[in-house]
């Protein structure tokens, strides 16, 4: 028994098959590293897939389906598989895409179970230093070397088992820093003035060797196939991994903080201070796989709660277009009859889920409009640091031309996809240059006028309707 989390041990047979598909699935990426320089594409996501990435995550789903075929299977190339046992394998087989095609022999292929009692095995297998980090819940956490690692012999000899190391002092901590150029600027400051930042080397498994003492990963949202493996291996390697924020990693914002566990806590309070004093500045964030289902039940939620006032309720903004990045709040607006009915009737619920009243009553009118600025009002609610996601919720009335123009906005970006990685690049650099979000708002409004006048088109030779 786990007494940390009251789960029982994983069977060291079903671990040993994990690290020995794992290790076959590196040396697949291995051979395919020294042969001809693969080319990649870009997914409607914006990330890179190789022919190798394809032909990896087929390969351990064949195995996976031959040895458990009640399992279900999530894989970042193919997608979900259904399963009946309750159990669940999450494969990445080339995470690290951009560098194993730029020849950078940096990337891993990662593995995880997971079972009625939560994460279950993590591998992550370096093959190009023929390194294979895995973890059984229950079993500890092991360094494996060689191309083909007898995880048993591991267990029965206690030889490669890592723990965190013991420093408790913050100031000066060795922390690498992943995806650095996206981290806000805030957030970088406040942690190059206590610890050593160094470029990130081997991830969680310096920290779980005790070569560093602390990893950060923010910018750029994780997906969940790059955390799946983390949460047991860092546990049964005797540190400690959350969001930034503090939330278990896997239901988090898509960064990551793995400590040695004793400078956890001091961790987080320097990134919430951070997070205070950055709180002024735009900050956008990759795309998360998850958007589409949580703005799904925030709308859900809120139609329910604020019927029947609420005609209607849609996810809108940058999160509701698959691939774009966006500041990780959710943008919903409900349609309703009249806004002062609407106003009076939805402050208590609202206020019952963490929601406070903005005073700001009125949307830009983009340029070219003769409309009257009363045409464009709204209601607004903003909902910051819980219970539950971020949100900026808009009321507006059925049939304005604001409401019909933030659906507009959202179904042409949906309807081009193409269109999709450039706006998120302008709006990742304006976010970078701008030194408000305020000021970030008041540029990408002329922006957002152009994109308009282009759907407008569109929607006339489509006949799109809201």
């Amino acid at each position: 028994m786990d007494h940390s989390t009251g789960a029982p041990p994983v069977p060291e047979e079903l671990f040993a098959f994990a690290v020995r598909l794992a290790a076959r699935a590196g040396r697949m990426c291995a051979e395919a590293f020294h042969g001809e320089r693969p080319s990649y594409e870009r997914k409607p996501d914006g990330t890179e897939v190789t022919a190798v990435d394809l032909a990896v995550e087929e390969f351990v789903r064949k195995e996976l389906a031959a040895a458990f075929p009640a399992d279900a299977v999530l894989g970042e190339e193919a997608g979900p598989r259904a399963g009946a046992s309750g159990r669940r394998w999450v494969i990445d087989p080339v995470n690290g895409t951009r560098q194993f095609s730029d020849r950078m022999p940096a990337f891993s292929t990662d593995l995880a179970f997971e079972d009625e009692h939560g994460p279950a095995i993590g591998v992550v297998n370096f093959p190009m230093s023929r390194q294979l980090v895995a973890a059984g819940r229950g079993l500890g956490c092991w360094l494996l070397l060689g191309t083909d690692p007898d995880p048993l012999e591991a267990l029965r000899s206690g030889r490669g088992r890592l723990h965190a190391g013991g420093r408790t002092e913050l100031t000066g901590a060795r922390t690498q820093a992943h995806n650095i150029a996206g981290w806000p600027e805030s957030l970088l400051t406040a942690l190059h003035r206590r610890v050593w930042l160094v470029p990130t080397g081997g991830g969680a498994l310096d920290v779980l060797a005790g070569r560093a003492d602390a990893l950060v990963i923010a910018g750029p949202a994780l997906g969940y196939e790059d955390l799946a493996p983390l949460p047991v291996i860092v546990a049964e390697g005797g540190g400690r991994i959350t969001d930034l924020t503090g939330a278990p990693v896997l239901e988090g914002d898509g960064s990551v903080l793995i400590t040695n566990g004793h400078l956890h806590d001091a961790f987080l309070e320097v990134v919430a201070e951070a997070v205070r004093e950055g709180s002024t500045r735009a900050v956008l964030v990759d795309a998360h796989p998850g958007w589409a289902a949580e703005g799904a039940a925030l709308t859900a939620e809120l139609r329910a709660a604020l019927a029947p006032e609420a005609r209607r309720v849609e996810h809108i903004g940058s999160t509701s277009v698959p691939g774009m990045a966006a500041k990780p709040v959710f943008d919903l607006q409900v349609s309703v009859a009249d806004l002062a009915a609407a106003s009076d009737a939805f402050d208590a619920p609202l206020a019952a889920r963490g929601f406070v009243r903005s005073r700001h009553e009125t949307d830009h009118v983009p340029a070219g409009r003769d409309d009257d600025q009363g045409r464009w009002v709204k209601r607004l609610w903003t909902r910051r640091g819980g219970p539950g996601p971020d949100v900026n919720l808009h009321v507006r009335c059925a049939g304005s031309p604001n409401e019909r123009l933030a659906l507009l906005f959202r179904d042409w970006f949906r309807a081009h996809p193409e269109a999709v990685p450039a706006y998120a690049r302008f709006k990742r650099e304006l976010a970078h240059r701008t030194a408000d979000s305020g000021s970030y708002a008041e540029v990408k409004d002329p922006v957002v006028d152009l994109v308009a006048e282009v759907a407008e088109e569109w929607a006339k030779e489509t006949g799109w309707r809201p």
